[in-house]
């Protein structure tokens, strides 16, 4: 375990790419060091490899592939835990009233275009101290086994962590399964929930989008159901079927990807409204992640993550919703205050 933590170490110490992951309720992780400085930006649609994908598809994807890296796998063993957080800026005014002014704004603009969703965010910073990557991984392991873990690191990106319940596309043996995943609230003790009209719209919103994406395909849908993820519920219903032909991975990946559940719709709409009125870059937060080759792919929304910038002694958390006509303002404010706490509980 030490030697791999003096690989991470000497990875970020000399800018090569490396990343460690577990995948949703399984007991093995993975661990890719690339073996050389090259920078590769894409899938060239032959060799395995781990792509790390913005959410504006117009910027370059990240990717390691893995005949050009150590690959392993590896168990955790026990991690001495110590706080990192120093500061939060959890409940500043400031940043309160500049989100609910953009969710104002947002639904000011669902009510007067075509738009029937936007999903908009926003980040927050925090002050940390002797912070360790390794250590928060373990943290973000023994914290949320139903998610998919990452810790990855590129020149071009920096360090990002991340605890992601929601899958993009899963293919394997030429079947697909696909998550819809939206609508948020609190966990307090039970699955047996009430959803509003408005939460179980949003989440219609995703799964009619997916659906659409295999027209005239047979494919399954499971009936929604609620989902715990850390300290929140969800709405989730899963769609499976055959894909159309074993060549279309890319084409299918840049139609779901951004999805209802991260951008809105009608995409390009909610995306360029995005893109305006955030006023900051998202960079790979609402991007994807994951394995991907000619024959198989395992992809996850980046959600439920954090950018580390150890020079400046920060980590940068970033969390969003969805607003439809009807949300309002200060409860949508505090949904992102929720879903802030799943980083800082592992800081």
């Amino acid at each position: 375990m030490k030697n791999l933590q003096y690989k991470i170490e000497k990875s970020i110490a000399s800018n090569i790419p490396f990343v460690l992951y577990r995948k949703p309720n399984d007991k093995i992780n993975h661990a890719i060091f690339q073996n050389d400085m090259e920078i590769y930006e894409a899938y060239d649609g032959q060799e395995k490899g781990f792509v790390f994908a913005p959410f504006d598809d117009k910027e370059t994807s990240l990717f390691i592939p893995f005949y050009k890296a150590e690959v392993s796998t590896f168990e955790m063993n026990k991690v001495i835990h110590k706080p990192t957080i120093e500061r939060t800026s959890l409940d500043s005014y400031d940043e309160r009233e500049a989100h609910i002014e953009l969710i104002q704004k947002g639904i000011e603009f669902i009510n007067n275009s075509q738009a029937e969703k936007i999903v908009l965010s926003r980040k927050e910073i925090l002050k940390i101290t002797d912070f360790d990557c390794f250590e928060v991984y373990d943290k973000l392991l023994n914290s949320y086994p139903t998610a998919f873990v990452y810790c990855w690191f590129h020149p071009v990106s920096g360090l990002w962590m991340g605890a992601t319940p929601e899958r993009l596309l899963s293919v394997c043996n030429n079947e697909f399964k696909v998550m819809a995943l939206a609508s948020t609230q609190g966990y307090k003790g039970s699955l047996d929930v009430v959803w509003g009209d408005k939460e179980l719209q949003e989440h219609q919103f995703v799964v009619d989008y997916i659906a659409s994406k295999f027209e005239n395909k047979e494919i399954k849908i499971s009936d929604t159901y609620t989902v715990k993820a850390g300290n929140l519920l969800h709405l989730r219903a899963d769609i499976s079927g055959k894909m159309p032909n074993s060549n279309s991975f890319s084409s299918l990946i840049k139609n779901l990807h951004p999805t209802p559940a991260t951008c809105g719709l009608p995409k390009e709409i909610a995306k360029d409204f995005i893109l305006k009125n955030e006023l900051y870059d998202r960079e790979y937060y609402t991007g994807y992640l994951g394995e991907i080759s000619k024959q198989s792919v395992d992809l996850f929304v980046n959600l439920r993550c954090m950018k580390v910038e150890s020079y400046k002694n920060e980590v940068v958390l970033f969390i969003g919703g969805g607003i439809t006509k009807d949300s309002h303002p200060e409860k949508e404010w505090l949904e992102t205050v929720a879903k802030s706490k799943v980083m800082k509980k592992v800081l």
